[in-house]
């Protein structure tokens, strides 16, 4: 009986002895979310403004002719969530997105009687936009010496069409008077892909590309308009490179 005692005893003490080396060995990826955060910021582009015609009063009918051409902005961005691993290749992100721009400009020819051969006038104006979105993140642990990852989010906009402004192109040409500015909120999105690089285990660096869809945008009334409203835009597409630098806690 002593005998069978001690044999167990030894059994058992090497069981946790193997136990306890496993526990301190290699493991498999941890489930545990994790706290990061993101700051983003870059150069941006937005398309050109869309052709437009309409009346501003009875018998008073324009055509607003955009030009395509892109204009540059700035585009930043703070990311707020948790990271967790999906599995031994794939990590994701989740979490509330904070944007904002500077202004971007609009910018085309006015056609008095919606006629291209009175192109007697130039405007121009500007839209800023903010948004809080739902941000998502996809990471991939592909044993590269970076980590290329893609991301989509929705959210609410805000978009602020202001300083329009025209100017006549010909001496006889009578000044318009121009659209008072106007704010609107707007369903956003994004759909971004880029890479990062760890600086250690809580930094990283990384770029990447941005698409975004601002939503709608619109001017009021100019003075003495009785008709319609100002220049209005249900969408408008940007292209962003950002660069970031991302917290992990």
């Amino acid at each position: 009986m002593k005998k069978r005692a001690i044999i167990l005893a030894a059994t058992a003490s090497l069981l946790a002895g193997s136990a306890l080396a496993g526990a301190m060995g290699p493991s498999a990826p941890s489930n545990d979310w994790r706290f990061v955060g993101t700051l983003s910021a870059g150069p941006a582009w937005a398309s050109g403004g869309k052709t437009q015609t309409f009346y501003l009063a009875p018998e008073v009918e324009k055509t607003y002719a955009a030009d395509k051409s892109t204009h540059a902005f700035v585009d930043g961005e703070l990311f707020l969530g948790m990271q967790r691993q999906i599995n031994d290749k794939l990590q994701g992100q989740l979490g509330v997105a904070i944007a904002a721009t500077n202004f971007t400009r609009v910018t085309g020819t006015i056609w008095d009687d919606a006629d291209p051969v009175f192109n007697n006038y130039t405007y121009n104006y500007k839209i800023r936009h903010n948004h809080l979105a739902i941000k998502g993140k996809l990471l991939a642990d592909v044993g590269y010496m970076v980590t290329p990852w893609v991301s989509g989010s929705l959210g609410v906009g805000i978009n602020r069409a202001d300083g329009f402004n025209n100017n006549p192109t010909i001496f006889e040409a009578v000044p318009n008077a121009n659209f008072a500015g106007n704010s609107e909120t707007a369903f956003t999105y994004t759909i971004g892909a880029g890479v990062q690089k760890a600086i250690d285990e809580h930094f990283s660096v990384g770029a990447g590309y941005e698409f975004a869809d601002w939503g709608k945008s619109q001017l009021h009334r100019a003075a003495g308009q009785t008709l319609n409203p100002g220049l209005k835009l249900s969408h408008l597409y940007t292209n962003g490179v950002l660069f970031n630098l991302t917290y992990l806690a």
